[in-house]
């Protein structure tokens, strides 16, 4: 399909293999992101040994053991694992190859590192076997044994005799003093590592293996807008139409509805209009009579028994006070500001002695 081949070519990320000198462009695709290939030249070999940790804990292994082995501090790697949890590994510096594209100019937004060597060569066929893979930049010797990659070398250039031959004695095969190293045979740069199980470790977004997810990504980004629209055009419809059953049942209010609720309104309106007339009352409250009260009553050898207040103006005070003065009781309480027209009652078969006055209105603001 012409419409998804363009679409590969717009999100797939760049390619590119980082050499020890230059860089070169490989065939992918135009996005902003990059898959940068490093360079045999630019990486060292080990071998990790992983078979008896669990899946999940090989890649902590791997890193452990490359660290290990690493002369520098920053180490990054690829891993072409084998089914038995074993793998060989390629390791190289972050900052170095960073370096190195800043150097060149190469820019981008997400920058995924990966082994030259993973994606150079075959897994091989036998059961042993040597390779020595003209790669673009140097040779790189391989060792097979039981089809697992047992040694691994790079040069610049085809190796002499004696460095092929210490080659073959580092990986524990025999060699011949006079023989040299055989044909490099031509390795091209596949778009998948022949190790399906090999992973950068700091490719955590997988951008090398996007080809293959990218249909059902686009059919799924498509899924997801529709179904998104059709979430949005649902809401904007559901409240349309709860706004036309709103404005129904306002207007079928009927017409006794409609005078109760005005009646309630004018309630609500009497009622803070009497609010505001009764604070406009001049008048003292009960605490502050009651305040005076006791202040006016001589000594402590009495007890109020009732108080009284049958209108805002008058108060009647039941007071239980033995050997009560009448006449000094009413010189007293008509000395107070607060109080008038004082008379006394002494009931002398219960011992107490009434008193009824009239409450002078406040001379300043309303009183608290």
């Amino acid at each position: 399909m012409p419409w998804l081949k363009r679409l590969q070519r717009r999100f797939l990320p760049r390619r590119m293999l980082l050499g020890t000198e230059s860089n070169h462009a490989l065939e992918g695709g135009g996005g902003d992101a990059l898959v940068c290939l490093v360079a045999r030249g630019l990486c060292l070999f080990v071998r990790v040994d992983a078979s008896k940790a669990p899946d999940k804990e090989r890649r902590n292994l791997a890193a452990l053991a490359v660290r290990r082995a690493a002369p520098f501090p920053d180490p990054e790697f690829g891993v072409a694992w084998e089914a038995d949890g074993q793998g060989a590994a390629w390791y190289w510096s972050r900052s170095r190859v960073q370096g190195l594209l800043a150097e060149r100019g190469v820019h981008a937004r997400r920058t995924e590192f990966v082994p030259e060597a993973l994606y150079a060569g075959a897994t091989g066929t036998g059961d042993d076997g040597i390779e020595l893979l003209e790669l673009h930049d140097g040779v790189e010797a391989r060792v097979w044994r039981n089809a697992r990659l047992v040694a691994d070398r790079w040069w610049p250039a085809a190796p002499s005799a004696a460095e092929w031959q210490a080659f073959l004695r580092s990986a524990g095969l025999p060699g011949e003093a006079s023989a040299g190293a055989p044909q490099a045979l031509p390795a091209a740069l596949a778009r998948q590592p022949w190790s399906r199980r090999g992973r950068p470790r700091m490719a955590l977004s997988g951008l090398s293996g996007l080809e293959r997810h990218l249909p059902r990504a686009a059919l799924g980004l498509g899924l997801v807008v529709v179904l998104v629209a059709s979430v949005q055009l649902g809401s904007i419809l559901r409240s349309r139409i709860d706004i036309w059953r709103a404005q129904q049942a306002a207007e079928a209010l009927d017409e006794p509805l409609k005078r109760i609720l005005a009646a309630r309104e004018s309630s609500d309106r009497d009622m803070a209009s009497i609010a505001q007339v009764l604070a406009l009352h001049n008048g003292r409250s009960s605490v502050v009579l009651l305040a005076e009260a006791a202040r006016l009553l001589p000594g402590r050898d009495w007890q109020i028994r009732q108080w009284n207040q049958p209108t805002p103006e008058r108060i009647e005070v039941t007071l239980a006070m033995p050997d009560a003065d009448p006449q000094k009781l009413v010189a007293t309480w008509e000395e107070s500001p607060m109080f008038a027209d004082v008379t006394t009652d002494l009931l002398t078969r219960s011992g107490e002695v009434v008193i009824r006055a009239s409450v002078l209105p406040a001379t300043g603001p309303a009183a608290p």
